[in-house]
């Protein structure tokens, strides 16, 4: 109900009425605009998928003489069940990936994603045109496992870049990792991490909102380590979501927390040197695959490991580089016989 005084105000015309009913029609003439316009095209990038927490299951500890032993290194060779996919961005990274024969196309794209996150922004930096590779397998009851990857931005211009990763097992590593051509490798890794031997770092912080920290996937049973010094504070609380847990406040105030082991080795006041052990990874609580969370805090601000501990990539050895050029040679000839018929 509009006021009798906004229409015939007292000695002339109303003004006040006039440029409400002015500024109404302008609103609506800009959504009108903006709704005929009709959508954008953006091209997004998946939603990393980590091994996690899950809140539906509270996973026990494995009996110390029931942990599985390492697994076998996958993907070092074409085998029966080797896949090859190849695809140009149209709308989204996961809709080109609906192009894969594989079980989960979402789950493939996610895992491409990660391979790559350590220097591509798929939000940002993929475009309409730019082209994936990728040769895998498809393990029972499994995500896809990624043998080579490439991605080229821009091809066809003279901005065209292309990063390429391929799966394979350095002298001495405990499992296989991802390396460029010259050797060095893919992910970057913590300086002074919490744990030397596992397979991938598969959730960064900046990957999910709700997720505060990084997760690390790793078998059953593989040493955690404090990366600095500080005292135990706690140990095993909320123990049906964290499963084994331990937490260490460093020297400098940090507080780090390392969810889901399999075992403490620690106790509450204990005293704690530089690389010390805590525990042993697992699968305990509300997680979904054997792997370490591994959280800082500062008082109530949660902290990103890549930005506190600092980050380096491995460079292979000499003696480990003719192994290695001849396994490239092995995969970019799978991957090329595919591309040849995009």
């Amino acid at each position: 109900m509009i006021p009798d005084a906004l229409r015939t105000p007292p000695g002339g015309k109303p003004w006040l009425l006039y440029g409400l009913l002015g500024a109404s029609a302008l609103f609506n003439l800009a959504l009108f605009v903006a709704w005929g316009s009709g959508p954008t095209e953006t091209v997004v990038a998946p939603t990393v998928q980590a091994i996690g927490e899950d809140t539906t299951v509270s996973n026990p500890a494995v009996p110390p003489d029931q942990v599985p032993p390492l697994p076998r290194a996958q993907g070092v060779g074409q085998t029966p069940g080797t896949e090859v996919f190849s695809g140009v961005v149209t709308r989204s990274l996961s809709a080109t990936f609906q192009e894969a024969v594989v079980e989960s196309p979402a789950a493939l794209s996610a895992v491409y994603t990660r391979l790559f996150a350590w220097d591509v922004d798929m939000r940002r930096d993929l475009h309409k045109g730019d082209v994936v590779d990728v040769l895998y397998e498809q393990p029972d009851n499994a995500e896809p496992l990624v043998i080579a990857a490439r991605l080229h931005l821009n091809p066809g211009s003279g901005k065209e870049t292309t990063f390429a990763a391929y799966r394979f097992q350095a002298p001495g590593d405990a499992y296989p990792s991802y390396w460029d051509k010259t050797g060095q490798e893919v992910p970057r890794r913590l300086i002074d991490g919490p744990v030397v031997d596992y397979e991938q770092i598969t959730s960064l912080l900046k990957d999910r909102p709700t997720h505060k920290g990084m997760d690390f996937k790793t078998n059953i049973g593989t040493p955690i380590l404090t990366p600095r010094a500080g005292v135990v504070t706690r140990t095993n609380w909320n123990h049906a979501a964290n499963g084994n847990c331990v937490e260490v406040r460093f020297t400098d105030g940090v507080l780090a927390k390392f969810l889901h082991l399999n075992e403490n080795t620690v106790k509450e006041g204990q005293r704690l040197t530089a690389g010390a052990e805590v525990g042993k990874s697992g699968n305990t609580g509300h997680s979904t695959g054997p792997h370490l969370h591994y959280q800082i805090e500062r008082g109530s601000t949660v902290l990103d490991p890549i930005a506190y501990h600092g980050t380096l990539r491995r460079q292979l050895q000499p003696e480990a580089m003719e192994s290695f050029v001849a396994r490239v040679a092995e995969f970019e000839a799978q991957l090329e016989g595919r591309v040849a018929t995009r």
